[in-house]
């Protein structure tokens, strides 16, 4: 009867540990909605620099017969603020290859690969706000880096050194949404 009222006793205090511990709220996040960050090393940009991961649709045309294999996607995003009008970035994006690979111990891959976009704005629109750039046969992508912004007025901007506009993608990604 002892160890009875002791386990009892004990089971007791565990739910009542359970229901006074912190209560954590759970968001749920609409389709709609997209998760950003923004690398430390982001304060060399005169404008707001994002990324997000894009899902791949898996739809294949005829002319993307000879991109075989799996494609990553970005969705970047260029906040300009008070800044002139865009009318077309450079921006590099780094990813990690398919072939086997070894991490090392500081997190860094020996095996980063990467591939230079030139983005302009679309006919009929004021300013380049958002593009999306695809890499294929890539394992990941890691990380987008800013080269260089036009502007509308003819001026132009460029990163000067140790100092790195970039956009680090979260890995959050919408599958699908309605």
């Amino acid at each position: 009867m002892r160890y009875l009222s002791t386990s009892i006793f004990l089971l007791a205090s565990a739910v009542a540990l359970g229901q006074s511990s912190t209560n954590k709220s759970f968001v749920n996040t609409p389709a709609s909605v997209t998760t950003f960050t923004v690398d430390s090393a982001n304060s060399g940009c005169p404008i707001g620099f994002f990324a997000s991961r894009q899902a791949n649709l898996q739809m294949n045309t005829v002319s993307d017969a000879e991109k075989s294999g799996p494609a990553q996607g970005l969705h970047l995003v260029l906040n300009r603020g008070s800044h002139p009008d865009i009318q077309s970035i450079e921006v590099s994006v780094y990813a990690s290859s398919l072939k086997a690979r070894t991490l090392l111990l500081n997190g860094s891959s020996p095996d980063t690969i990467s591939k230079t976009f030139t983005l302009e704005r679309e006919k009929g629109s004021a300013s380049l706000d958002e593009a999306d750039v695809w890499m294929h046969q890539v394992g990941s992508l890691r990380w987008a880096d800013l080269i260089s912004i036009t502007y509308a007025d003819g001026t132009t901007w460029h990163p000067i050194a140790n100092l790195k506009c970039r956009a680090v993608p979260s890995n959050f990604l919408l599958v699908g949404s309605k």
